[in-house]
């Protein structure tokens, strides 16, 4: 028998496969391990695992390739809140020294700007490409699991764990533009009795002969001008909540950089800082802050309460008498029980304001 008759011609013959050429055997191997990558994703996987049936993220949920077809509904949702819990464990993860590396300086002229690497992101933490490197899966398959549980990619739902913690960066900001507008809490309640009405306003604060007798604020005689010292005495409690409120709102965001704040928050910019807000709290950022402004300037106004009865109750004199008038409209010092706001929160809501004394002062 010649070669040319023979059925090997090049190579060995493929071991069970009796009178198969060499070519055909690799072009089987290349196609076989084409379909296997297509099937387990291209993205983030440990070589080896991918998202086989020893893959980290199976073991974690019990959902492998043996029982994935006769799971029921309900097992296959507690074994994805158990893949979500894990991934919020290594989305928050945090230790000092990163914390610490982290820290953004002021650049200056004299200062070097050659920061190391890890602390250009600020204070990211775990990546969706880290995370996906650890539970052994690809992001395709990552997110298709998160939108399964909660209908939110994975990006989202990372964003999502560091919702918490923006109470403590806007608290700053909040502290900072509260401070700057009435310094420490207590303090404004001296400019509220220093104030005294000018000689042509009457007892109620109106100017005479204008006829004008309806009870509130004093108008004041355009927009464009600042308020009078009568306005501010005069005026009242709702209309100065609603005036504190605007002036710290504006005074939150004057010269505020998104951008910057969200990188230091831990997001990657803007725009997904204020879909996390959405998606986690269901208030835009702006709404949000808004809310914490009205928190802060009704501590604020209990404390100037306090300040205001605490100075009513001393001796007689031309300042205790205004702080009197200006406390509850009357000559005469505050007796018990006091129904001023500081009194309400101690008795209606004593641990807020424990909280909020540690946070403001």
């Amino acid at each position: 028998m010649g070669f040319g008759i023979s059925h090997q011609k090049a190579g060995l013959n493929w071991p069970g496969r009796y009178r198969t050429w060499s070519r055909e055997r690799a072009l089987a191997e290349a196609w076989r391990a084409w379909m296997q990558r297509k099937r387990t994703g291209f993205g983030c996987r440990v070589p080896g695992s991918g998202n086989g049936e020893h893959a980290k993220w199976r073991r974690i949920t019990g959902i492998t390739r043996a029982v994935e077809g006769v799971l029921t509904r309900k097992e296959r949702k507690a074994g994805l809140k158990r893949l979500v819990e894990r991934i919020k464990e290594l989305a928050t993860e945090a230790t000092e020294a990163t914390e610490k590396r982290q820290e953004s300086k002021e650049p200056t002229l004299m200062t070097p700007w050659d920061a190391g690497v890890e602390a250009w992101a600020g204070s990211a933490g775990n990546s969706v490409e880290r995370l996906c490197v650890e539970l052994e899966v690809s992001r395709t398959r990552l997110t298709m699991l998160t939108k399964e549980y909660c209908g939110l990619s994975a990006q989202e739902l990372v964003d999502g764990f560091k919702v918490r913690r923006l109470r403590r960066w806007i608290g700053l900001r909040l502290r900072e533009a509260a401070q700057q507008l009435w310094g420490t809490p207590g303090n404004y309640a001296a400019t509220k009795y220093e104030m005294e009405p000018q000689m042509n306003t009457d007892e109620h604060g109106y100017e005479k002969g204008s006829g004008f007798r309806v009870r509130g604020i004093a108008q004041k005689r355009s927009r464009y001008f600042r308020m009078r010292p009568e306005d501010y005495y005069y005026e009242n409690r709702a209309s100065e909540r609603a005036r504190r409120c605007f002036e710290l709102t504006w005074r939150l965001r004057e010269d505020f950089d998104l951008e910057g704040w969200a990188v230091r928050a831990g997001f990657a910019n803007g725009a997904r800082l204020k879909r996390a807000c959405v998606n986690v709290l269901g208030r835009s950022l702006r709404a949000v802050e808004r809310a914490l402004t009205e928190e802060v300037v009704r501590y604020y106004i209990c404390a100037e309460d306090k300040v205001l009865r605490q100075v009513a109750c001393g001796s007689d004199s031309a300042r205790v008498a205004r702080a009197r008038w200006a406390y509850n409209e009357s000559e005469d010092p505050p007796t018990a029980p006091f129904l001023d706001e500081w009194s309400k929160a101690e008795e209606l809501a004593r641990d807020w304001l424990e909280k909020m004394r540690e946070g403001f002062g």
